[in-house]
């Protein structure tokens, strides 16, 4: 029963893939991720919502740009198909508000309707986001609830480098505004030939583009901005790197657990506060968590990714 159902679904698929390029070429199939098409509108429609995160990308050429948007849905794909099989996507998530309001802010907007109204230029309705910002909210609570006693955090071990640094006067409010790009070696590439190629993209069409194209982050939707953070809540690694660079400088590729960080210093600025220190240690054990999450969750996905079948038509 179930060979005539797939071979059933194949016949309909040849027969709409033929149907669909006769006619006119408005539709197309141009890959598939496992059993699931991904038209040219698909493509068109992804295009649209990345340039809308980042006004940048619509710089960029035609062929790049194709690229990057089918990158980005096949992502979207494989962690969908993973999500069915612990979530009814069907189903609200009370979460995904919170982390929408998080979304507009993250892009400047002051309120939910000056982001729709945003929206309406790119021919993209509030309900396509959302439906986006619920599968990423879904895949970092799965994230969290399957490896959440595999993150490991030395609590006494940053108190003690707090104190210090406040003991020493080492401490200022000094904040950093910065961006990031992290990437991966692939099994073929050295470090320094990535490298040049991502400073090429750099120099060619810029960070925020670069960021879009070669990080692995979750940031990179967003050109790779991280915004405005607190000198304490970085590593020594980090703050070692981004305090030998002048403004709108990159530091040189940092190691990280699942790649090499390149950091870009926008901005910087003291902030004249008081200092609460158990406020800044729980903003270093957030910052610490986030970062292993994230390396985890890169894991994951390209371990998911390699038992994906992704053809081209």
């Amino acid at each position: 029963m179930k060979k005539s159902i797939k071979l059933i679904c194949i016949v309909i698929l040849i027969f709409f893939k033929n149907n669909l390029v006769f006619s006119n070429s408005e539709i197309e199939i141009l890959f598939k991720v496992d059993n699931e098409i991904i038209t040219n509108i698909d493509v068109e429609k992804e295009k649209r919502y990345l340039i809308a995160l980042n006004n940048k990308l619509s710089e960029i050429p035609a062929s790049q740009l194709n690229i990057i948007a089918k990158q980005s849905l096949i992502k979207e794909i494989i962690k969908k198909k993973e999500l069915n099989k612990f979530f009814d996507l069907n189903k609200t998530n009370e979460h995904s508000e919170k982390v929408a309001k998080n979304f507009y802010k993250r892009l400047n907007f002051k309120s939910e309707k000056e982001f729709e109204s945003y929206l309406k230029n790119f021919n993209i309705k509030k309900k396509f986001i959302m439906e986006k910002i619920k599968q990423e909210s879904l895949w970092n609570q799965m994230i969290y609830d399957r490896f959440r006693y595999q993150i490991n955090i030395d609590k006494k071990k940053l108190r003690k480098i707090l104190q210090k640094k406040i003991s020493n006067n080492e401490y200022k409010n000094e904040d950093f505004n910065i961006s990031e790009i992290l990437f991966q070696l692939n099994s073929n590439e050295d470090l320094d030939t990535k490298l040049n190629v991502i400073k090429k993209s750099i120099s060619e069409l810029g960070f925020e583009n670069t960021a879009n194209i070669y990080s692995v982050s979750p940031s990179s939707k967003f050109g790779g901005k991280i915004g405005w953070i607190q000198k304490n809540q970085l590593s020594e690694v980090l703050l070692k790197e981004i305090m030998q660079v002048k403004k709108n400088e990159l530091t040189q590729p940092i190691q990280a657990n699942n790649g090499y960080l390149i950091i870009k210093l926008n901005d910087k600025r003291i902030v004249n506060k008081e200092v609460n220190f158990e406020d800044e240690l729980n903003k270093l054990v957030n910052f610490e968590k986030e970062k292993q999450y994230n390396q985890i969750s890169n894991i994951f996905y390209n371990k998911i990714k390699q038992n994906t079948y992704i053809s081209e038509q």
